[in-house]
């Protein structure tokens, strides 16, 4: 057994013993349903008569079954929860295993990475440790979220959209670990700046961060203060931002609905290094004594018709400007 068997192993509580079918038998659920919930955690398929689980996954199907039998919850939530998981922690993993494979290459002399497993198998207690706790301390800030009249999260927000500029030109010019540099940056300035302005990051895709803030002051100091950052740093170009504040839909952690939709396109719009709204939003910012709002010529908005944007600039207010070490 090599030293990646015995980790793999030690990490599922031991070597593979049993088939789906016995697993979903011990556990006294049909196999489709034993089927649903490995597809939902995003596992690949095996056959049912395949020898690829232990009791670890039973004692965690017979977890995911117990919140449905004891009525928490009914099984179309539980394979909800458990698409979220399975979903959330595979970015998670990849994302980590990632990093960790560009930090044992850029220390080896060759640029060939050592074998991973052996710093992956040291760091994984520890990376287990901050999971739990992220998780918990996530948990209370969405609760504190919550509407004290809904008893839900708040469905009227701010929505933003931080652009970079020139992305596609850079993506096909740069060499592939110095686009990923520009890539990870971006997304980490941005993440610091939302994060401590009092916003939350929806997602991020290469290019593009999507974040929510609670109001459209909120809002504002943030796409400026992502706007300001980008603009004097060395390795990231100029964003272009566009916010809207209104109704949001929510499904999945993301955000959806005309609001989201307005603020995509007016970060299109927007030009370099700047950050646009639109005339309803900009009439909550207009008595800001820091803020001056800019109306630009009206454009032909799909979706939307005519849509008069407004550019979004800083009056004396650079010491209020988000700033992250």
């Amino acid at each position: 057994m090599t030293n990646r068997d015995e980790f793999t192993s030690h990490l599922l509580g031991g070597p593979w013993t049993l088939r789906r079918r016995e697993v979903a038998k011990r556990v006294g659920v049909s196999l489709l349903s034993a089927r649903k919930l490995w597809r939902a955690l995003g596992f690949p398929g095996v056959d049912d008569e395949e020898v690829a689980f232990n009791d670890t996954d039973r004692k965690a199907l017979e977890r995911a079954v117990g919140l449905v039998r004891h009525d928490l919850i009914d099984e179309e939530t539980a394979i909800a929860c458990a698409r979220a998981l399975g979903q959330t922690t595979d970015r998670l993993v990849s994302w980590q295993i990632e990093a960790l494979l560009e930090f044992l290459a850029s220390r080896s002399p060759s640029g060939v990475p050592e074998d991973p497993i052996k710093l992956i198998e040291q760091l994984t207690p520890e990376l287990e440790e901050l999971l739990l706790y992220s998780f918990r301390r996530q948990l209370v800030a969405a609760i504190s979220r919550f509407d004290a009249t809904s008893g839900r999260p708040a469905d009227t927000v701010t929505v933003c959209f931080a652009d970079l500029v020139s992305y596609t030109r850079l993506s096909r010019r740069l060499p592939r670990r110095e686009l990923s540099r520009l890539v990870q940056r971006f997304e980490g300035l941005a993440s610091d700046v939302v994060t401590a302005g009092g916003g939350r990051v929806i997602k991020t895709v290469g290019d593009e961060v999507l974040f929510i803030a609670p109001d459209e002051m909120t809002g504002a100091l943030i796409a400026l203060s992502i706007s300001a950052r980008m603009a004097e740093d060395d390795v990231v170009p100029d964003v272009r931002v566009g916010m809207v504040h209104g109704p949001v839909l929510r499904s999945l952690g993301d955000v959806y609905g005309n609001t989201v939709n307005l603020a995509s396109r007016l970060t299109s719009l927007a030009e370099p290094g700047t950050v646009v709204t639109d005339p309803s939003t900009a009439k909550a910012l207009q008595n800001h004594p820091g803020i001056e709002l800019v109306a630009q010529r009206p454009r032909l908005v799909r979706g939307f018709g005519q849509v008069q944007p407004l550019l979004v600039a800083p009056m004396g207010i650079s010491d209020q400007l988000i700033t992250v070490d």
